[in-house]
Order: structure tokens, then C-alpha cells, then sequence
């Protein structure tokens, strides 16, 4: 059995602690998941700005080899021209012509793709600028908001667990280390209120005899399958 009179309302002051720790840690989750998203949207714009980059250089690159097939393309039409060329070498330099002719349609189809990419990359670029601004902005609200909430979260948690300390001291000493080493084991609530013959916490039945005993005590029973302490409010006899 375990006295459990003075324990409830201490382990309802330590209920209240858990759950504004947890309140904190979620306010910091929640920030730093969309902090993390931000990042993720800033990341990803600069490596759609660096694309556009290495796109305009290739087209730059293919315009200027598109520029030196057209001088090619010239000088061996003037070639083809000449009146003196034989008939052997003038079906050469149609031969070369062709294969220039083929390379700069080649090149000129790149340019065009590359065009159109840039067109559609630019307009994505500035729309996600515009997006990530202002989620940055967003972000910065968020930031103080969640700064002065946590602030207020840590001031009502020393309040609680000032009377927690308090109260702890009404407490006899051997029964305090008996709660708190089940609290530790079980990482929360341990003692838990009944009006049935179940365990609240494992849902495991309570045996006839020890559910007598509970009723005709003020103390607390452990539950022999998950040992947490169960004590009744029920109606008694």
C-alpha cells in the first residue's frame, strides 16, 4: 500500500509541470520545423538561380559556336562561288556546307530550348523570391511571438514548480522517494483514480480481494501488472 492523500495533489502540480515542458518543447519543435522549411525553400531557390546561370552560359556558349558556324558556312559558299573551283572540289565544299548547315541547326535547336528554359526558370525564380521574402518575414514574426510565448510558458513553469516544492515538503520523506522513484520508472502519471475493477493504465482487471482492500483504505494498491498505484473514488460500502 502506499499513502496517497498528500501524494495527489503533488503529482497533480507535477502533471502540470510535464505538460508545460511539453507545451515549451513543442513551441520550439514548431518553430524550428518551419524554420527548417524556410531554409529548405531558400536552398532550393539558389540552386534554381545557379541552373539559370549555368543555362545562360550555355546558351551564350552555343550562340557563339552558332555565330562561328554561320562565318564557316560564308566563307565556303564564297569558296563554292569561285569560278575557278573544279567540279571535284565544289562537291567538297558542298559536302562541308551540309555538315556545317546540320551543326548550326543542331546548335540553333539548343538555343531555342535554352531560351525557353530560361523564360520558364525566371518567371519560377521570381515567384519563389517573392515566396521565400516573405515566409522569411513570416519566420521573423514567428520568432519573437514564439520567444515571448516560451518566455511566459518558463515563468508559469517556475511558479508550479515552486508550490511543487512546497508541497513536496508535507510529504512524509520515505513515501516522497517511493512516488518519485515510480515516476522516474514510468516517465509520467502513477497514481490513478478508480470507480471499477480495472486498472486505468493497463486496462488489467483488479482481483476481487485486493479490489476490497483498495475500497476500505484511503491508501493506494499497486496494479500487479504494470505496478502503477491505483486508489478508489468511488462510492464506498
Amino acid at each position: 500500500m502506499l499513502e496517497c492523500k498528500q501524494l495527489i495533489p503533488l503529482q497533480e502540480l507535477d502533471l502540470k509541470i510535464d505538460a508545460a515542458k511539453k507545451q515549451i518543447e513543442e513551441r520550439k519543435q514548431k518553430f524550428l520545423n518551419m524554420q527548417k522549411a524556410v531554409t529548405e525553400e531558400a536552398t532550393l531557390l539558389e540552386k534554381k538561380k545557379a541552373l539559370l546561370k549555368n543555362i545562360k552560359l550555355r546558351k551564350s556558349k552555343a550562340e557563339h559556336e552558332a555565330e562561328d558556324l554561320n562565318n564557316k558556312i560564308k566563307v565556303n559558299d564564297m569558296k563554292m562561288q569561285n569560278a575557278g573551283v573544279s567540279p571535284k572540289d565544289y562537291a567538297a565544299f558542298e559536302k562541308i556546307s551540309a555538315n556545317l548547315k546540320k551543326q548550326l541547326d543542331e546548335q540553333e535547336t539548343k538555343i531555342l530550348s535554352d531560351m525557353e528554359k530560361i523564360e520558364v526558370l525566371t518567371a519560377d525564380i521570381d515567384k519563389s523570391t517573392k515566396v521565400v521574402a516573405g515566409r522569411k518575414e513570416h519566420l521573423e514574426m514567428v520568432k519573437t511571438r514564439t520567444s515571448e510565448e516560451i518566455i511566459g510558458d518558463k515563468k508559469q513553469l517556475e511558479l508550479i514548480v515552486t508550490e511543487r516544492n512546497q508541497a513536496s515538503l508535507k510529504v512524509n520523506a520515505n513515501v516522497l522517494n517511493k512516488y518519485e522513484e515510480l515516476r522516474k520508472k514510468k516517465k509520467g502519471q502513477v497514481l490513478f483514480g478508480i470507480e471499477s475493477a480495472a486498472c486505468p493504465k493497463c486496462g488489467m482487471g483488479i482481483p476481487a480481494g485486493a479490489l476490497s482492500s483498495i475500497k476500505a483504505s484511503e491508501d493506494a494498491e499497486a496494479c500487479d501488472n504494470c505496478g502503477v498505484y491505483v486508489y478508489w473514488t468511488g462510492p464506498r460500502e
